[in-house]
C-alpha cells in the first residue's frame, strides 16, 4: 500500500496604506496576544509583549473543514464555484463565515484583483488571491477577521479564514490582503 499525504496550509498578508498612498503601520500580534483575546476577549497592542509594529503583517491562517471538501470538490471536478472572492469584518472568526462581515464603505465582499498560481517549494504548489479594499466615506473600522469565498457577493463557502489584533481604518485608507494557499 502506498502512502502519501497533502497538507493545506496558507498564509494572509496584510498592508495599509491611507489616502496618499503611504503606507500605514499596522500591529502583528503574538501568541500573548492570541491568549488574551481568546481567554479575557482583550486586544491589547503592546510592543515587544503582544507583538510588534509592521507595515506587512503576515500570518498563518485556519483552512475550514469544508475548505479542504472544497479542495476536493476541485480536484475531482466536481465544483460548482471556484474560490475567488476576499471578505473582512469586524468580527472574532468563524468556522463557517466570517463573524461580522463589512459590508458597505468599500469594504464589500468581491472578487480578488489578481489570482495567480505561485512557486513556493514546487512548481505551482500555491495559489495566491490579492484584493485592495479603499474605504470610501463614512468609513471608520476595527479590521480582525478575513475570508475566502467561493461566492463574490455573500453567503457561500469560506475556504479559509484568519483572526488578526484591529486594523483600524478610515475614509482614504486602503487595506491589501494577500491571501495564499499552498499544498505540499
Amino acid at each position: 500500500m502506498i502512502k502519501d499525504s497533502v497538507r493545506i496550509q496558507g498564509v494572509v498578508e496584510r498592508r495599509l496604506f491611507d489616502a496618499n498612498g503611504n503606507v500605514k503601520k499596522q500591529f502583528k500580534d503574538n501568541f500573548i496576544w492570541k491568549f488574551l483575546k481568546k481567554k479575557f476577549n482583550l486586544d491589547l497592542q503592546i510592543n515587544f509583549i503582544t507583538g510588534y509594529w509592521t507595515t506587512k503583517a503576515i500570518k498563518c491562517n485556519t483552512v475550514t473543514t469544508r475548505g479542504k471538501q472544497i479542495c476536493a470538490d476541485q480536484l475531482g471536478g466536481l465544483a460548482t464555484s471556484p474560490v475567488t472572492a476576499i471578505a473582512i469584518g469586524v468580527g472574532t472568526g468563524g468556522t463557517t463565515a466570517l463573524n461580522s462581515e463589512i459590508t458597505t464603505y468599500g469594504g464589500s465582499r468581491g472578487a480578488a484583483d489578481t489570482i495567480s498560481h505561485q512557486t513556493t517549494t514546487t512548481t505551482y504548489d500555491t495559489c495566491r488571491w490579492v484584493k485592495t479594499f479603499t474605504f470610501t466615506t463614512g468609513a471608520s473600522f476595527a479590521i480582525t477577521e478575513e475570508g475566502l469565498f467561493d461566492n463574490n457577493t455573500s453567503g457561500g463557502n469560506m475556504l479559509a479564514y484568519q483572526t488578526f489584533s484591529a486594523v483600524n481604518v478610515v475614509s482614504g485608507d486602503a487595506l491589501q490582503i494577500t491571501h495564499s494557499v499552498k499544498f505540499s
